[in-house]
């Protein structure tokens, strides 16, 4: 009597659990394509309210520029000798409530790229692109080191300028993220507490038409789905509120980004052949 063998064939398909795998049954195709859904929706709904807007009109600045806002991910730190790399679409509202530029809403372009120095240290920086309300592009560039103090907090400060053309902006933020960041979850998320500041103007001599700074306190909370072992997507809301002496109340903040990132591992060390 003949017997046959029975095979099974696995097929690698990224998203459904495997032995050995980062993925888990949350991460189903239709759960990921549902939050690819929800990211597209979102992303198209706040750039057409935004390009919906009546024609153009001057640029509609209260405050200095500040930092890049973005949270942009867990409490994890890239590990020494890799790089994380980042691209993100967003928006804010910086002067909700205010009777002046009661107007700007603005969308932003974000690229991030991180180094790991150890596996709790890494640096970086953040180049924003931000769409402003007279059409032109206004930019903010920021240096930035995180530390992983424990398992789900990450520390994190930075240092830029931001310009839009009319002076220069120095800025910065200090930051703490908790949150979740298991890599055998397909889905994590995290929260942030962010104090940011800009400064009027630098080297602006006797131009005092620019915009004041101010101090924006951010909270964020946020999500990032694993679609594969090196990539996630990322999205975040927040609120806050924008204060500058040259303003009798407060305003609030809103913030809005979405995007996916990239882990690059380090090429491993290649050792001689041995005999």
């Amino acid at each position: 009597m003949n017997t046959h063998n029975s095979h099974t064939i696995e097929l690698p398909l990224p998203l459904l659990s495997r032995p050995g795998s980062s993925w888990n049954t949350v991460g189903s195709p239709s759960s990921i394509w549902r939050a690819l859904a929800v990211i597209a929706v979102c992303a198209i709904a706040f750039c057409v309210s935004v390009h919906a807007q009546t024609p153009p009109s001057p640029d509609c600045k209260a405050i200095a520029y500040l930092p890049p806002m973005a949270t942009f991910g867990g409490p994890n730190a890239t590990a020494r000798g890799d790089t994380e790399l980042g691209l993100a679409l967003g928006g804010y509202d910086a002067n909700a409530g205010l009777p002046v530029c009661f107007d700007e809403v603005a969308e932003y372009e974000m690229m991030r790229f991180r180094r790991g120095v150890s596996d709790r240290l890494d640096f970086g920086f953040d180049v924003l692109f931000n769409n402003q309300s007279d059409n032109t592009i206004g930019t903010a560039t920021q240096a930035a080191v995180r530390y992983l103090a424990t398992p789900g907090l990450r520390l994190e400060g930075s240092v830029g300028v931001g310009d839009g053309e009319d002076g220069r902006d120095p800025n910065a933020d200090v930051a703490a993220v908790l949150g979740t960041h298991d890599q055998a979850n397909t889905w994590n998320y995290y929260m942030s507490l962010r104090l940011a500041g800009s400064h009027g103007c630098l080297r602006c001599g006797d131009n005092t038409s620019h915009s004041p700074g101010a101090l924006v306190p951010l909270g964020v909370i946020g999500a990032t789905a694993r679609v594969s072992g090196n990539s996630q997507f990322v999205m975040e809301t927040g609120l806050g509120g924008t204060f500058a002496r040259q303003y009798a109340t407060p305003a609030l903040y809103i913030h809005f980004s979405c995007g996916i990132q990239f882990k690059i591992p380090r090429e491993p060390r290649r050792t001689g052949a041995t005999h």
